[in-house]
């Protein structure tokens, strides 16, 4: 018989298991109970002590909110204008509906004449791209695939065919590369440019100073690191999918990236976040938990800001 203890904010969670069956801890079952600050340390004091005088220790378990919870925000569409040009970006995060443990990510940005697609599955725990496709769209047309296996990438590369209706995931094969790993990469786990937003997103609501990623784009690695700065208040103009408009001063949470190349690059400089360069800052309602704004350098603009336009949230607004 094992007990497990579970201590969420001031409530107790108390539930007994037997563990020689190897499954995963029930829903707490036998009661949870509001604790006043005393009383519940001194219980989880007691747990302590209990568990580890019966060899126990595994059993007690800190609970924090899953790695794998979605962010606020199902769909985030962003718009910046600026002299004869509007840059526009959209991205969708969603449970993959055959596993939940999975995230997809679709996003799509274009300005002038050029355009993206860019489809990511996702491991929700930590950020790992398990595949990742690109559709580019300018002078030329390209569609790059992107396996991670365990010791290796495999980059494939499409171009058009004589076929104009042939779908870009059966264009003939332009070239086909398979990309080492970096030392060190960051206990294996790689991810895009475009997961940051999410990742970012649950950094920001939580307590640890500074998060690192390895960060591949169509050619080089990227270490990333995510770090608070202070919070502030901004203007913001942006609708909720449902028809609400929220507008005014909004206080905000800050995140600032600064990504480095990791090792010597393959190709020029190609970093970039919804088109902002350098170092990149993201702003979090603090209320709704979504981004609102991100600043940054525009090629040939400078700096520059892209403001969220239309949110949907997972779950609508009370």
């Amino acid at each position: 018989m094992c007990v497990y203890a579970i201590f969420i904010g001031g409530h107790f969670l108390y539930y007994s298991h037997i563990s020689q069956t190897g499954r995963h801890p029930p829903e707490p079952l036998i009661w949870s109970q509001t604790l006043n600050h005393s009383l519940y340390k001194r219980l989880i004091n007691r747990c302590l002590l209990l568990a580890i005088g019966a060899g126990l220790w595994s059993g007690i378990v800190i609970a924090e909110e899953p790695a794998s919870t979605l962010p606020a925000w199902q769909v985030l569409e962003f718009e910046h204008k600026a002299f004869w040009a509007t840059a526009r970006s959209r991205v969708e995060i969603n449970s993959d509906p055959a596993n939940e443990q999975l995230w997809q990510l679709n996003a799509s940005s274009s300005v002038i004449n050029s355009s993206e697609q860019v489809k990511l599955t996702l491991d929700s725990k930590d950020g790992r791209v398990i595949q990742r496709s690109r559709f580019s769209s300018g002078k030329q047309q390209r569609y790059k695939t992107f396996d991670y296996l365990a010791d290796h990438i495999v980059r494939v590369r499409r171009t058009p065919g004589d076929d104009p209706n042939q779908p870009s995931a059966e264009w003939p094969i332009k070239s086909s590369n398979n990309i080492a790993y970096p030392k060190p990469a960051n206990n294996g786990v790689v991810t895009d440019v475009y997961a940051l937003l999410p990742l970012a997103n649950r950094f920001q609501a939580g307590s640890d100073e500074s998060a690192e990623w390895l960060v591949l784009t169509d050619y080089n690695f990227y270490h990333v690191r995510m770090t608070h700065s202070a919070n502030t208040t901004i203007p913001v103009n942006f609708q909720i999918a449902d028809g609400q408009s929220i507008t005014g001063t909004r206080d905000v949470r800050t995140v600032t990236l600064e990504a480095n190349p990791q090792g010597p690059l393959v190709e020029k400089p190609d970093f970039s976040l919804l088109g902002l360069h350098g170092r990149i800052t993201l702003l979090f309602d603090k209320e709704l938990s979504i981004p609102v704004q991100l600043r940054g350098t525009a090629p040939k603009l400078g700096p520059a800001e892209i403001n969220l336009k239309t949110v949907t949230l997972r779950e609508p607004r009370p």
